[in-house]
């Protein structure tokens, strides 16, 4: 039986407003779609121009690219500290078709895959405090810079150092 290597086609689902899963999402909002090559310093760069012109982003990301959008979201509200947050989760579909070659025919299997998605509505005006998933605006007094006191170190306190050996002989 002699088998080639498959190929393999993936057709995800659009994002579409339907597939945002956040109740009354506003009608006029900047939608931010994070997949696993994107870089957060771009983002942030689309995310804080977009914001210029508009008080709400929609960051949505499926599969392993959910750490970078909720990443992505924390720097914002910390650079942004008026920003109110609505969270939504979902699922959202990939067929995954591939060919594979079989004793010289060629046959063809979908398989269709539920990776779990997330969407982050960031927005600069009041949202309901009741809707499921907020996180109101944090507090200025929280991101103002204290110095941390800094414990200073002796010679004597390093372990492991040529120098210490040689002075405890």
């Amino acid at each position: 039986m002699e088998t080639l290597k498959p190929k393999c086609v993936y057709q995800e689902e659009r994002w579409t407003r339907s597939l945002i899963t956040i109740d009354n999402l506003p009608d006029n909002f900047e939608h931010l779609k994070v997949n696993n090559h994107s870089k957060i310093r771009n983002m942030l760069g689309f995310a804080i121009k977009s914001f210029e012109h508009s008080n709400h982003l929609v960051c949505s990301a499926s599969g392993p690219s959910v750490n970078k959008a909720v990443t992505c979201a924390e720097i914002l509200k910390r650079q942004m500290p008026e920003l109110k947050q609505v969270t939504g989760i979902g699922y959202r579909n990939v067929r995954m078709i591939k060919d594979e070659m079989i004793d010289g025919k060629v046959s063809q299997s979908i398989t269709t895959r539920r990776l779990p998605s997330i969407h982050i509505l960031l927005s600069k005006n009041h949202l309901h405090p009741n809707l499921p998933g907020y996180q109101g605006a944090d507090k200025v007094s929280d991101h103002v810079s204290r110095p941390v006191p800094r414990k200073t170190f002796e010679k004597n306190d390093y372990r492991g150092t040529k120098e210490s050996k040689i002075m405890a002989l």
